[in-house]
């Protein structure tokens, strides 16, 4: 009978663990009272009610892509929505506007373990751009003569346009993506 108390709670432990990945309730607009963000997998958006709204329910546009092993995270000054495809994925990082009164998405990061078919898992790279300086940073590895490279950081100036919770969509991520890898090959092509 202990055994399969043990087993219940554990079980029990192991779920709300999981669901608190996918819900976190905490103060965004620092007005001392709580707010919530979570993900809702049969809409595929992002929802969050924030006192300072009266907590009036804030949606998302549709995340067409939105994977089973997508969790959120939350940070001092708000939170990250990581979306992971097993060999690419994205982090949003979202923080409270106080001019707007809204979440803004302020960084996005980008991490590529393959870009190309060639070296699976070794010749990918990582990325972050600074959506509030618009300054973007790079480390991507290349394949030369069988091995594979590590190329000279990139900096460089990517600019999106103002983007809230209720106007995010994971298109600005895949927009995100296509920049990352023009930057990519036409670095790999300059640095032969």
């Amino acid at each position: 009978m202990r055994y399969i108390f043990a087993l219940f709670l554990s079980g029990f432990s192991i779920s709300v663990t999981a669901q608190a990945t996918r819900r976190i309730v905490k103060d965004f607009d620092f007005d001392l009272k709580k707010d919530t963000i979570s993900v809702n997998s049969d809409m595929r958006t992002l929802e969050c009610s924030l006192s300072t709204q009266q907590y009036k329910k804030i949606v998302s546009k549709t995340i067409t892509r939105l994977n089973f092993g997508n969790m959120l995270v939350a940070t001092k000054k708000g939170f990250e929505f990581w979306n992971d495809y097993g060999r690419s994925g994205f982090i949003s990082v979202f923080e409270y506007n106080k001019t707007a009164k809204k979440m803004r998405l302020v960084k996005m990061k980008r991490t590529d373990y393959e870009l190309n078919g060639t070296y699976s898992g070794e010749n990918g790279g990582n990325s972050s751009v600074d959506l509030l300086t618009n300054k973007y940073s790079a480390h991507f590895n290349v394949v030369r003569n069988n091995k594979i490279v590590k190329l000279p950081l990139i900096t460089g100036t990517m600019v999106f346009p103002k983007t809230y919770l209720q106007t995010f969509g994971d298109d600005i991520n895949f927009s995100y993506e296509a920049k990352c890898v023009a930057i990519y090959n036409s670095y790999q092509l300059k640095d032969k």
